[in-house]
């Protein structure tokens, strides 16, 4: 798989290096990223794929083990990734913010940290 570099700000990076190939953990980890930013239904051509982000994770009512599975399933399925080492979700009412924590491990065999924050509207 080849996939388009994002800089610190996700805007795609230029330069020589603008491309990451062959399932390394930095790629696996940004596609898990662009995964959980993706709604469910945004896409057009495929409205059953995404994050279901107001219905099962942000939803009235969900519980705790409902939203880390949901979450758990969307990181797992990223293309490249062949596990999961660590995994936390917490939710600050305060700052009204859900935070997403993995650590996953790459088919290449290398780990990535993902740190993901969601603003709870």
């Amino acid at each position: 798989m080849t996939v388009r570099r994002l800089d610190a700000d996700g805007d795609l990076a230029l330069g020589p290096q603008e491309f990451l190939t062959g399932y390394t953990a930095e790629e696996v980890a940004q596609n898990v990223v662009t995964r959980l930013k993706f709604f469910f239904g945004e896409w057009f051509l495929d409205t059953t794929d995404g994050t279901d982000w107001f219905g099962s994770v942000l939803g009235k009512g969900s519980v705790l083990a409902s939203r880390e599975s949901v979450i758990r399933r969307r990181i797992l399925l990223t293309p490249g990734c062949a596990g999961m080492t660590s995994f936390s979700l917490t939710t600050d009412i305060n700052t009204r913010q859900l935070t997403v924590t993995a650590s996953i491990v790459s088919t290449s065999g290398d780990n990535a940290e993902i740190n993901y924050v969601q603003a709870i509207v």
